[in-house]
């Protein structure tokens, strides 16, 4: 779960490991772990305990200029060269969407004479009309940002935004009901 916004200096604020890229996972976390060890019920104990022990504090770049006596923690914290806080998550937080479809195909053959053969039928995709959310491509943001579609600030009526609607042509990975009829002719 990355840090904040991008910004000037940001290797001050968001780079925890000390490698020189930024938007790092929050101390404690790792990548592709929300709703793998952390859920929307867990999340705001993982933000305060990262408020309380990292937020303020320097990061290593900002440590190595505090060594080198160039700045003190107070005057980062002045400038806003340390790590930033983060906004709780909102009552009623969603985890990400799992995709849930039940699709059936029914058809049936009809034979005449021995060499022609007529085959209607039908597709029903996501039969039970179920609502789909976070699909690839438009899934909620890793980016803790407190805003609807981050982790930290999607709340059940905000999730909309990342729902799945209908796509192009029969059947768009978890859109909503589609119908497909067919007729196949052998010969």
């Amino acid at each position: 779960m990355p840090n904040t916004n991008l910004g000037y200096g940001e290797i001050f604020r968001t780079d925890f490991t000390g490698d020189g890229t930024v938007q790092d996972p929050i101390p404690g976390t790792h990548f592709g772990n929300f709703d793998r060890g952390i859920n929307a019920g867990s999340l705001n104990n993982v933000i305060n305990n990262y408020n309380s022990s990292v937020a303020g504090q320097a990061t290593p770049a900002g440590q190595v200029l505090i060594n080198n006596g160039l700045f003190t923690l107070g005057q980062l914290q002045a400038l806003g060269a340390v790590a930033p806080s983060v906004s709780l998550a909102p009552n009623g937080q969603v985890n990400l969407g799992w995709l849930r479809a039940f699709d059936l195909k029914l058809s049936w053959r009809y034979v005449f004479r021995e060499r022609l053969s007529v085959e209607p039928g039908i597709g029903i995709y996501n039969l039970f009309n179920f609502a789909n959310f976070d699909l690839p491509g438009n899934t909620m943001t890793g980016l803790l940002l407190g805003s609807a579609g981050s982790i930290n600030g999607t709340t059940y009526l905000e999730h909309n935004i990342n729902r799945v609607g209908v796509g192009s042509g029969v059947f768009a990975l978890g859109s909503p009901r589609q119908l497909e009829f067919g007729l196949r002719i052998s010969f």
